[in-house]
């Protein structure tokens, strides 16, 4: 279904052109069929039925005309009517049809009978005799469509465009009564041809039923909307109505098979009934115009309102004439049809509603008219042009260099001017803009000359001040407003605007952003007009139509919303549409990529100085950090720190008591990164506090876990190794709050020592006391002690595969009897490898102690 709808709303405007060209085509035939076929034939006089018996009526003839067809065939009033053609009048309706199978100016048989019991047969020439209201109303139909399709082009999303058109078709569908060779005929055709004329009837019904509501809804959204239209009840009911209108229309053919005179009655309480509904929905639509006029204080803006009255005066008027004048002046209409053609100046009406559009740039037409005319004009101009120059240079060369030779001739030429035609024809185009449409003209070199120039500013401040001065100083416009997205809010926020009384106007990103999302694929160019403000927007709509908005076109860089611009009307007072809408993308195209680009710039040059500062944070926290020693009173000492970002969280330290006595911390802050950065200096100036004689391991990770667990976030902690290596005593004490096990390696032979512990910061004092444990180890020569974070071991390749512990392990088997630099080196090295092109994803230390005594 999404995608029937999708493909439907694509191509959605040749759909509407091939119904259009089919209506229209069906519209022509109407009024052939109102002129020629859908006529009734004439004698110029009355027939008037009388009751004989209770069964059965006689037809007396009755306001003949004086020397009238009927007159000079010698019938006169009182006369009784016998037989037409042999058919003996029994019933008016057929013998009328009867008469209607005559042509125009062939003559009928008639019986008459005089009113002395004379019987007469006589000829009498038949006329035809045209209904005026039913061709109006069919030519009227036609115009309404013509225009309708226009209007719609300009503005396919438009609501007022989709009314009219609508409107438009409803008006033409209601034409198709006129097929059927008269109502009275109309159920014993549907009889006959029941498919055909079913679907006819159909679709009559339908443009019946929906004609007045929709007329009236178009009125109360033509000029501007009115709030009270917009309500859900009452779109809902214009949609019920004419609903019920169409399901009772359609009950009444449910019997085909035996149409009779009920179903002939209730169709036309049917017609009664839509001339009712027509007469107060225009009633309504007429005293709504009256009240927007009123209402409204801009003289200019008063002028089409104004118009459009005049033409439901110019209707009125029309169908008072029709319904007292005309009756009193003619004694029939079978007599006198000229006292009735008047009605033919109701085709004003659509007229008017065409001129006023057309004239005041109500429903953004300018831009068709202007294709479809001028410049098919010009076009079709430059084609003869070329096609006369051809054949006349054709025809001088040919006498030239010979009649043999016209082919050959002709294929240069015409080759040339394929090759001139669209250089010439951009030209001319452009000359008639000019001269036509110098506003247009003017606006289309400065937005390329704003694109131009836009690409060369440097400066998201200087790039807003160009847009702004180029909209409003070089285009006069009265309104305009850039707005961009406040990442922190997710709302397009002002910030340049000119004619704007409320500074804080911001519209929601996300509903831009799935306007376009949804639109993109359907429209080249999907601007956001007023008559959506409301759908869209909700109650911030209110603003945008304060404001005096009528356009709005997103700011999109690789189809992602940035911001918006936001327009009022022309300087002439019109609304931008068709190609002033491509215009504006194009410009809208170039300022999104231009502020994009300054906002990259000055993210880069952001980001060039934090990573300045990084540089700076990195070289101090190596700094923090101590060197290598390969010979420090019997032990050789070897740590590094690799950060995964610029400074990393891990930690370690060498903090020497006397010449007999060493501290070795290894440590790991959770997460990464700068403040994993600052913990780790926090965490290092509490060791070097606390680690001194006469404390050991298990004492400084309480008192350091004290002054943590205020200090760090929730849910920050710190992991860390402590130990304590005494020569004097041979011993090494070590503690582990959370961190991994320790590593130590004897003759070849390496293995993990995990000892209990809880991570610092987690828990105030009890808990983590509780589980702390030291352990005391003895020294021997040739030892190996490896302090390392989870960065280690965890180390992760492109195939998702760990360094893991059995690798670390294998590497001090093989050679823990390296130093502990050529050892730390290896191991540096065996990882780089092992990860090969993936990328770091935690900070990795390690101290290794070796003992040489």
């Amino acid at each position: 279904m999404n995608r029937l709808k999708a493909y439907f709303l694509k191509h959605k405007m040749r759909f509407v052109s091939t119904v259009t060209i089919v209506l229209g085509l069906l519209a022509l035939g109407n009024i052939y069929v109102s002129l020629n076929i859908n006529v009734t034939s004439n004698d110029e006089c009355l027939w008037v039925g009388k009751k004989i018996t209770p069964d059965s009526t006689a037809y007396f003839f009755e306001y003949v005309k004086n020397d009238g067809v009927a007159w000079q065939a010698g019938i006169r009033n009182r006369d009784q009517l016998i037989s037409i053609n042999k058919y003996i009048v029994r019933n008016d309706q057929q013998a009328q049809i009867i008469l209607n199978s005559v042509k125009s100016g062939d003559y009928a048989d008639y019986v008459i009978k005089k009113p002395d019991g004379t019987i007469i047969n006589t000829k009498v020439k038949v006329k035809k005799l045209i209904n005026f209201g039913a061709l109006t109303f069919n030519i009227s139909a036609l115009i309404w469509l013509l225009i309708g399709f226009v209007v719609y082009t300009a503005k396919p999303d438009g609501r007022q465009q989709k009314l009219f058109i609508l409107l438009s078709i409803s008006f033409v569908l209601t034409t198709f009564f006129n097929f059927f060779p008269q109502n009275i005929k109309l159920f014993e055709t549907i009889q006959n041809y029941p498919v055909s004329s079913l679907i006819i009837y159909i679709l009559a019904s339908a443009g019946a039923s929906a004609l007045p509501f929709t007329f009236l809804y178009f009125i109360w959204n033509f000029f501007k909307p009115i709030e009270f239209a917009q309500k859900k009840w009452v779109k809902s009911l214009f949609i019920i109505l004419p609903a019920l209108l169409f399901v009772y229309s359609m009950s009444l053919v449910v019997n085909l098979t035996n149409p009779d005179i009920q179903h002939l009655y209730n169709f036309r309480k049917y017609q009664n009934l839509t001339s009712v509904v027509s007469s107060i929905t225009y009633i309504i639509a007429g005293i709504t115009l009256v009240v927007i006029f009123f209402k409204e204080k801009d003289k200019q803006k008063r002028k089409p309102i104004l118009l459009i009255i005049l033409s439901f005066v110019l209707a009125i008027v029309v169908q008072i004439y029709i319904s007292t004048i005309a009756p009193a002046l003619a004694d029939t209409i079978f007599n006198s049809p000229e006292y009735y053609f008047p009605v033919i100046l109701l085709i004003l009406v659509p007229m008017i509603y065409g001129y006023a559009i057309f004239k005041y740039h109500l429903l953004d037409v300018s831009e068709v008219v202007k294709n479809t005319i001028f410049y098919s004009i010009a076009t079709a101009a430059v084609v003869a042009i070329y096609f006369l120059s051809v054949y006349g240079l054709g025809h001088s060369l040919s006498s030239l260099i010979g009649f043999g030779n016209e082919g050959f001739i002709a294929i240069v030429l015409f080759m040339i001017f394929a090759i001139r035609f669209q250089s010439t024809k951009e030209k001319a185009l452009k000359f008639i803009t000019q001269k036509f449409y110098p506003e247009e003209f003017a606006f289309q070199n400065v937005l390329i000359k704003f694109s131009n120039e836009i690409s060369t500013v440097v400066g998201k401040e200087n790039i807003l001040n160009l847009t702004l001065n180029t909209f409003v100083n070089s285009l006069k416009l009265k309104k305009f407003a850039i707005l961009l997205n406040n990442n922190s809010s997710g709302q397009l926020k002002l910030v340049r605007h000119f004619g704007f009384k409320q500074t804080n106007c911001e519209l929601d990103l996300n509903d831009i952003q799935n306007y376009y999302d949804d639109n993109a694929q359907i429209k080249v160019f999907p601007e956001i007009s007023r008559d959506i403000f409301r759908k869209l927007f909700g109650d911030k709509a209110e603003i945008l139509t304060d404001e005096e908005v009528y356009t709005i076109v997103p700011l999109i860089v690789k189809s992602k919303v940035i911001g918006a611009l936001l327009f009022g009307l022309k300087y002439s007072g019109s609304q931008f549409s068709g190609k002033d809408i491509e215009l504006l993308y194009a410009a809208a195209n170039q300022l999104a990529v231009a502020v994009e680009n300054a906002r990259l710039y000055q993210t880069e040059v952001e980001k060039q100085k934090i990573d300045h500062d990084l540089k700076i944070a990195r070289n101090i926290q190596k700094g923090l950090l101590p060197s290598c020693i390969p010979d420090l009173n019997g032990f050789d000492i070897c740590g590094v720190m690799v950060p995964a970002m610029h400074v990393g969280g891990d930690y370690y330290d060498l903090i020497p008591v006397d010449e007999n006595k060493i501290f070795v911390a290894v440590g790991d802050v959770s997460g990464k990164g700068l403040s994993a950065s600052l913990y780790m200096a926090k965490l290092q100036t509490i060791m070097q506090l606390y680690c001194k004689s006469g404390s050991t391991p298990k004492e400084i990770l309480i008192e350091a876990n004290k002054l943590l667990y205020n200090s760090l976030d929730a849910g920050s902690f710190i992991t860390l190794s402590l130990a304590l290596f005494d020569k004097e005593k041979m011993k090494v004490k070590v503690c582990r709050a959370g961190h991994l096990p320790l590593l130590i390696t004897e003759n070849g032979i390496s293995k993990l020592l995990k000892t209990k512990g809880i991570a610092l910061g987690l828990d105030k004092g009890p808990l983590f006391e509780s589980n702390l444990e030291e352990i005391e180890i003895d020294l021997k020569d040739g030892q190996v002690f490896s302090f390392f974070s989870d960065g280690i071991t965890e180390a992760m390749n492109e195939n998702n595969e760990l360094f893991g512990e059995e690798r670390l392990l294998k590497i001090f088997d093989e050679n823990y009897q390296n130093h502990s630099t050529m050892i730390m080196d290896l191991i540096e090295n065996e990882i780089k490898k092992f990860i090969g092109n993936a990328e770091q994803h935690d900070d990795m230390s390690m101290v290794i102690v070796k003992t040489r005594f």
